[in-house]
């Protein structure tokens, strides 16, 4: 957001109006959880490990939190995590297995993929499209843009309308797809950087 907000302020109108699935799930556990636990949200620390950077700042927007109780208390690089677990002394590799703890009951197939690169995207075309046609999405075949690295777009035909997306991973990748989008030479009805 902070990205939109400094370098392409005249497509605001671009980002979804929906928290992250980090923020999103800070906020289910700062409410729904908290509750459900019988512990005051002042009295939760939610973690969150995260691959991008910029989601430590994403977490401390005062308007991402509720009643001034932050949804997400703390962000952790995966590589400060990861250096955390050395100099622990602990090799991940070698811990056991345990089944996920299921807080809040069964998770559907589309958060699985909600971690990787355009996940989220994913998850959104694959639920409206089920939604609609009350039939599976198979597969999105994604395909480099122009052979930029590092941006791929699909077309997904959902109930008779074609609808054009794309993913962009990091900021470099986000720039230039932004810029196509500002110079009117692409168009698309939902992406994600």
């Amino acid at each position: 957001v902070k990205f939109f907000e400094h370098q392409f302020s005249d497509l605001l109108d671009i980002p979804s109006t929906c928290k992250s699935p980090q923020q999103m799930f800070g906020a289910i556990a700062k409410t729904y959880m908290a509750e459900k636990l019988n512990i005051h949200p002042n009295n939760m620390t939610v973690v969150s490990v995260m691959p991008c950077l910029a989601k430590k700042y994403e977490a401390a927007r005062p308007e991402l939190g509720n009643r001034g109780v932050q949804d997400v208390d703390i962000v952790m690089s995966t590589r400060e995590l990861a250096k955390m677990l050395k100099e622990a002394g602990i090799d991940f590799n070698s811990l056991e297995d345990e089944d996920f703890d299921r807080p809040m009951g069964e998770s559907t197939g589309a958060a699985v993929i909600f971690g990787a690169s355009g996940g989220v995207l994913e998850a959104a075309l694959r639920t409206a499209y089920e939604w609609l046609t009350k039939e599976t999405l198979e597969k999105v075949d994604f395909e480099a843009v122009r052979g930029i690295q590092g941006i791929k777009e699909a077309t997904v035909n959902v109930a008779g309308t074609d609808v054009k997306v794309a993913i962009a991973s990091g900021l470099g990748n986000a720039r230039k797809l932004l810029e196509e989008i500002r110079a009117g030479k692409a168009e698309y009805h939902m992406i994600e950087i």
